[in-house]
């Protein structure tokens, strides 16, 4: 979460024009009589909080595509190779995995 509230940060910093664009974004914030909108810092976080839904959003389909990419090549390779997946082994009969024989 962290990770994404910052990304979405930087985004808009720099999308904002960076730290030389306070001048434009105070300008933004007043209205024709000079006076600053009530509003303006809650229309900044409503902002963030969409972008940072968005970037979450993208986030986890970029991880969907890189999951379903990667069993796809899983089932080129086998494929490929002609080999089949790896089965677990069954458990020994003597249940505890110590020697039968004991001294």
């Amino acid at each position: 979460m962290k990770v994404m509230t910052l990304a979405a940060l930087l985004m808009q910093m720099t999308s904002a024009g960076g730290a030389g664009s306070e001048g434009k974004r105070a300008a933004n914030a007043l209205d024709l009589t000079g006076t600053p909108h009530q509003g303006a810092v809650k229309e900044e976080i409503s902002s963030l909080k969409g972008e940072i839904t968005s970037l979450k959003e993208q986030f986890r389909l970029a991880r969907e595509r890189q999951r379903l990419a990667a069993e796809e090549k899983q089932r080129q390779e086998e494929a490929r190779y002609g080999v089949t997946p790896k089965a677990t082994p069954a458990p020994a009969a003597g249940g505890s995995g110590a020697p039968a024989h004991a001294r």
